[in-house]
């Protein structure tokens, strides 16, 4: 059945709508979860990092899956979704702290990593149905979608429990489930096999011989390592400041209805500036970011440090999803993709694992302070070595 354009473009953005709001579950709540079922800073950091390795083996191995025949991403990200909703209700019915609890979160985290280069690279298949994306806007409607879930959890942890969080993650799994089915009517793109596999082939090996792409994938992982810290130990911050789990949620929020302007207007400033400038400006409002977090002492000033995700990941995401898809085009888009993700779960893996130990060892403000370094290092790194796509190829 063939959809419409506007109908194409409208279930794209759905579709990153609930899948931020898979990734408002695993990410921003995690802790909140792991800390109510009676877990130690360190033990959340342990679990998160090994969620974030096994996605980080797994996203390429998906992605060459998915890159295989024209209907690959479909079934791979519906096979994904239903799982990913399996292990949420699997966290949903295992009570307390057990070895049970600790594999099913590990993987719920691996599950909602390996999904997102496909998610990102799934707007090429629709290009390939001949309807034009514009990322920017519905990657906003992730931003927007992630925001709602995280100020409504952040009141419902208060009043009805951890519980809620796995609850969530089992519904919108669901959704993002009936969203896949309904793509799958929408049409077939034209599957050349031969020329797919050498267009493969190619692309994938001059993405990576690309300086300013390697640099590009340096820079994200130092930026990540401060950005998951922020987001997976946010509970932690906004308590060291005298908040509570409503105020993380209102926090979340806000800080993802301010990503909704540089989103929407994203095509335009790619027009205007192209992706190395605007990779070069997220990657100071990302050092900015952290070094503003540092120095904060009450939730006012917490509130105007986060601020600066205006710059920072609201432009981060789609400025990268364009240059990785200038550099490999279509027919590699999920590789180059998974490349991009999996140096960005190096740094949420380092994040993660080295962040809880660290609270535990030195205090809040000296992870912190880790943190801002490696996002400074990040941004000295994206602005010396990034260039626009087309020059650099």
């Amino acid at each position: 059945m063939t959809r419409s354009a506007g109908s194409l473009k409208g279930a794209y953005g759905a579709l990153n709508g609930v899948y931020w709001m898979l990734c408002c579950v695993a990410y921003a709540f995690s802790s909140n979860f792991l800390l109510a079922r009676g877990y130690s800073n360190s033990q959340l950091g342990a679990i998160v990092a090994a969620g974030y390795v096994l996605g980080l083996v797994l996203q390429p191995v998906a992605a060459s899956i998915a890159d295989r025949t024209a209907r690959a991403p479909v079934a791979v990200i519906t096979a994904g979704t239903i799982l990913t909703g399996g292990l949420a209700l699997a966290l949903l019915a295992l009570p307390g702290r057990s070895l049970a609890v600790t594999t099913a979160q590990v993987l719920f985290l691996t599950q909602v990593s390996v999904l997102q280069p496909l998610v990102n690279a799934f707007a090429y298949y629709i290009e390939r149905l001949g309807t034009p994306i514009p990322f920017g806007a519905c990657r906003a409607a992730g931003s927007l979608s992630y925001g709602l879930l995280a100020a409504a959890l952040g009141g419902l942890i208060r009043r009805s429990g951890e519980n809620v969080i796995p609850a969530s993650g089992l519904i919108t799994a669901v959704l993002m489930a009936a969203l896949m089915a309904w793509f799958a009517t929408a049409g077939t793109p034209a599957d050349a096999a031969e020329d797919r596999v050498a267009a493969q082939k190619k692309a994938a090996g001059g993405v990576l011989q690309n300086r300013s792409f390697r640099a590009v994938l340096a820079a994200s992982a130092l930026l990540y390592f401060g950005h998951t810290f922020q987001s997976g130990y946010l509970i932690q911050i906004v308590r060291g400041v005298g908040g509570d789990d409503a105020d993380m949620g209102m926090l979340a929020m806000y800080v993802a209805v301010l990503e909704l302007p540089a989103m929407f207007l994203f095509e335009r400033l790619l027009r205007r500036f192209g992706c190395g400038r605007l990779l070069r400006c997220a990657a100071v409002c990302f050092a900015a970011k952290n070094l503003l977090v540092l120095a904060a002492g009450s939730l006012g000033t917490l509130y105007g440090a986060m601020s600066l995700q205006l710059g920072a990941f609201a432009l981060f995401i789609p400025a990268s999803v364009r240059y990785a898809g200038e550099l490999s085009g279509p027919d590699d888009a999920n590789r180059a993709q998974a490349y991009v993700t999996a140096m960005c779960t190096v740094g949420s893996v380092c994040a993660s694992g080295f962040g809880g130990v660290l609270i535990d060892a030195l205090g809040l403000r000296a992870a912190i302070g880790a943190a801002a370094v490696c996002s400074c290092a990040g941004a000295v790194i994206m602005t010396l070595g990034v260039k626009t796509a087309r020059a650099d190829k």
